[in-house]
């Protein structure tokens, strides 16, 4: 049915209608991440920083709000340059604030900081690129002082793959859908994965509750969704993230969350 015809009164999509911004107070949110090398026995954290042998198998938050570094190992994300221009910062200055956002003008000769001090980074994205690639380079968010990797985007890929979210205390996030992945190529194993829940960040920041435990395995289900018919309320301020257990090494886990952010 074309647009020109479609009924004026058929019923609105409510989830729709909170993506296109038509709902006041509530927000739509979208977290998806990958970590593409978990060897056997290792637990990690499904965030671009993860893998065996890189930033760190464990996200870790600055201890405080901190102005973070956005650099990148490659020179051509720089303005004028073929990869990078400008990324855009997303996260928390504090715990009793909604998420904050601001662009960095990326420039490799001098790293720029960001004008905002967080508590959390949980997004970054090109916004503008050069001709070549959206980013040339590992680009990361490093927290000045404590020295902690907070954010971190893999070349080309111009934006994180990160399943971890801070929630302030102003708003409540409720999860409807969560999903995990194994990438089978020639790889038999599995995973045992966990929603983890941090539900007192402003005053320690590596304690998480266990909210959902799945499996996913290369020889059986290697792509699960679970659908909440009631969905799953996580009240601010907490850190919300996905975290897998390998039985076989480099293994490929992406998974996620689909969820509504609403204001209280």
């Amino acid at each position: 049915m074309s647009l020109d015809v479609y009924p004026a009164t058929a019923p609105l999509d409510f989830y729709l209608e909170v993506a296109k911004g038509k709902v006041p107070g509530h927000t739509h949110v979208n977290k998806f991440g990958r970590n593409i090398e978990i060897d056997s026995g290792v637990t990690a954290d499904i965030w671009d920083g993860g893998n065996t042998g890189d930033v760190s198998l464990i996200w870790v938050a600055p201890t405080v709000a901190r102005q973070h570094v956005i650099a990148s190992t490659n020179a051509g994300d720089t303005v004028g340059g073929a990869g990078a221009l400008t990324v855009k910062v997303s996260g928390l200055v504090d715990w009793s604030t909604a998420e904050v956002s601001e662009t960095v003008i990326m420039n490799t000769a001098a790293p720029p900081q960001t004008v905002n001090s967080y508590v959390i980074i949980h997004r970054m994205e090109v916004l503008t690129s050069g001709a070549t690639s959206r980013n040339l380079g590992v680009i990361s968010a490093t927290a000045v002082t404590d020295g902690t990797v907070t954010a971190h985007i893999h070349i080309g890929e111009g934006q994180t793959q990160m399943v971890v979210y801070g929630i302030p205390s102003t708003q409540v996030l409720y999860v409807g859908r969560l999903y995990g992945n194994l990438l089978k190529g020639n790889i038999a194993g599995g995973c045992s994965c966990a929603l983890l829940y941090n539900p007192e960040p402003q005053t320690q920041l590596t304690n998480f509750n266990t909210k959902h435990t799945f499996g996913i395995s290369s020889t059986g289900t290697s792509a699960l969704t679970i659908n909440y018919s009631v969905p799953k309320k996580f009240s601010g301020p907490g850190i919300l993230k996905l975290q897998a257990t390998s039985t076989a090494n480099d293994m490929d886990v992406s998974g996620g969350f689909d969820a509504v952010l609403i204001d209280n």
